[in-house]
């Protein structure tokens, strides 16, 4: 928690500066969209054509300075600038322009430039000095080479400091990624991580991106089948934790952008078309990321081109050679909930190519405001209590009401031990908070208690225990320890001592019976008639007779069971009008103690043997 306190400070602190820096893009074939009043709106006057990358700034007042393809430069009048020509960027270069404004400084910026397909230009920068031309702005510096040949990934974001840049490359047949730190002083010498993939000419394009908060970095390895995510220090910027999210289906891998929180990655590849994938790293593990992706939209009849988190905290989706843009409304949301929309945004006519402006990701860090979302078991038994799990983002305290409960409300993250008490439907709230606002989720019987299950008692006939018939399953406990295997509705005491059952209806809900205090064997045999068992113990053959003061006539059957009640043999008797005494062959039993049962009319008779 303290951490994600900590990069929504850096986020709000630079919200007045960020949310306009980016409110003006322009981008593919003269398309453009000004976010001055929140809401995108397109516009038509843009000078700009690009296949792919680009780059646009603003002031700190909203106001247009500047726009490029990385070759040429357009003022605010939409006018090349004078000396805004011939960068070494490339139309065909996925992530061609970056400006960065230089710390310290209210006139002058830095745009970096690669060129394409880890061609000999390679990573470069051009400085912008805002005071030339009367205020429109002109190039001073112009193509200092950093890095030669380099791939088309190109991002930045704030140092630790929260003043600072990184800016972010990757040289060309190798696995080398460079951080330059650009201060006031001007561009440091790299940071160079060694990390990752070898990046060759199968691998050189497509869009790389750091989350808005700074503290992971995701590229995708065009023509080949995954993305790569890092964990990257903002204070000295070294990159480690190289995961690797792959599969074969996932060809071609374009374009990737992360959620307002850092919490959802989104990743475009094209399998003969377009998909947009959302995978959710809070999951934590590759193999769990992978198995949770999901295939959140598509372009069935072209391709996906840059993703781009906008000042609105809604990500669009370049589409080549279309006029609309696609829209992730809720990225926030899991799976389909995010709501893509492939024809979200209408250009006016204008068209879209591969491309969107790039931007360094804290440029985006508008005020987050808070989401509120949970789950929990939510189907229990009466009488049981069940823990909530808090899937809000981007808030810092939270208000939980739950109907129907104790406790009724909490102010914890998790609220564990949340009980139920009566049958019903219950509601849960929540509303999660921050310094920008709050969100409330209230889900209307969320909570279901099961009815109440059957009562249960005990009844005994002779040393059998009998339960109340009509649950689904139970257990037999003597002197509260549960007796293997004793799971049927009845049981066979074989001692005294106090006995219990815990009976399951059809909705797994448990009920107990009342304790139950048996002295084994010493309620009269059923018709004052009592079996003789000779020899006890017995090896081979056992027999039966009659001690009683009548005989037993007409056995109709006679069986033999364990000691928890499971019938083990069915005796076959010699006639259908059979009398004690009888022989019995016992030797398919193992060794152990049995009972032995005998139906003649309406009575039932036991007696206890043992086999040695």
């Amino acid at each position: 928690m303290k951490k994600i306190l900590f990069n929504l400070f850096i986020i709000s602190s630079f919200a007045s500066f960020a949310q306009r820096e980016g409110n003006h893009w322009y981008f593919g074939n003269h398309a453009g969209l000004d976010f001055t009043n929140g809401a995108p709106v397109a516009v038509t006057n843009g000078a700009l054509y690009t296949d792919e990358g680009c780059a646009s700034i603003s002031d700190g007042n909203g106001q247009l300075l500047f726009y490029t393809n990385g070759i040429d430069v357009f003022n605010r009048n939409h006018v090349p600038m004078p000396n805004g020509f011939g960068l070494n960027g490339n139309l065909s270069s996925s992530q061609s322009a970056l400006i960065v404004k230089k710390p310290g400084s209210q006139n002058e910026y830095y745009i970096f430039t690669t060129e394409a397909l880890g061609l000999a230009n390679g990573f470069c920068y051009s400085t912008v000095d805002m005071t030339l031309q009367s205020g429109l702005g002109d190039i001073v510096l112009k193509n200092q080479q950093l890095v030669a040949p380099s791939c088309e990934h190109l991002s930045g974001t704030l140092h630790s400091n929260g003043i600072d840049v990184w800016v972010m490359a990757h040289a060309a047949n190798s696995n080398n990624y460079y951080a330059y730190l650009v201060t006031s002083a001007g561009v440091s010498p790299p940071v160079i991580t060694s990390i990752g993939t070898n990046q060759n000419s199968t691998s050189v394009q497509g869009s790389m991106k750091f989350s808005p908060s700074g503290d992971k970095l995701a590229c995708p390895l065009q023509l080949m089948t995954f993305f790569e995510v890092y964990d990257f220090d903002k204070s000295t910027g070294v990159l480690s934790n190289v995961m690797q999210l792959n599969n074969p289906n996932w060809s071609n891998p374009f374009a990737v952008e992360f959620s307002p929180s850092g919490r959802f990655l989104y990743a475009a590849y094209d399998p003969g078309g377009g998909t947009l994938l959302q995978f959710d790293l809070s999951l934590g593990s590759a193999a769990a990321i992978i198995a949770g992706a999901v295939n959140v939209g598509s372009y069935a009849a072209s391709y996906f081109g840059s993703l781009q988190l906008g000042p609105d905290q809604k990500i669009y989706a370049g589409e080549l050679s279309n006029s609309y843009l696609g829209v992730v409304n809720n990225p926030e949301l899991a799976g389909m909930a995010c709501n893509f929309v492939d024809t979200g945004l209408f250009l006016a006519g204008k068209i879209s190519e591969y491309g969107l402006p790039n931007f360094v990701t804290n440029y985006f860090g508008v005020p987050l405001q808070p989401l509120a979302l949970f789950s929990a078991p939510n189907h229990i038994c009466p009488g049981t209590c069940t823990d909530f799990i808090n899937l809000s983002a981007n808030a810092t305290s939270y208000i939980w009401i739950f109907q129907g409960a104790n406790p009724g409300t909490s102010t914890d993250i998790n609220p564990t031990t949340i009980c139920y008490t009566s049958p019903g439907n219950y509601d849960v709230q929540l509303i999660s908070t921050n310094a920008n606002g709050s969100d409330t989720l209230l889900l209307a019987n969320y909570i279901t208690v099961y009815p109440n299950p059957a009562p249960q008692g005990i009844s005994q006939s002779g040393d059998t225990l009998f339960a109340n018939a009509g649950a689904v399953s139970y257990q037999w406990y003597h002197n509260g320890v549960a007796i293997p295997g004793a799971t049927e509705y009845f049981f066979l005491a074989p001692e005294s001592g106090d006995y219990n059952v815990v009976a399951t209806d059809g909705n797994g809900c448990e009920v107990e019976a009342a304790i139950f205090d048996v002295v084994a064997s010493v309620k009269p045999p059923i018709d004052n008639v009592q079996l003789g068992i000779f020899p006890n113990p017995v090896s081979d053959k056992l027999e039966i007779s009659n001690l009683g003061k009548s005989n037993i006539t007409e056995i109709n059957a006679m069986s033999i069971y364990n000691m928890v009640g499971e019938l083990v043999m069915d005796v076959q008797l010699p006639g259908t009008r059979c009398k004690l005494p009888l022989k019995v062959d016992i030797n398919p039993l193992s060794q152990g103690t049995y009972f032995i049962e005998i139906f003649s009319g309406e009575n039932i008779y036991r007696a206890r043997f043992t086999r040695q």
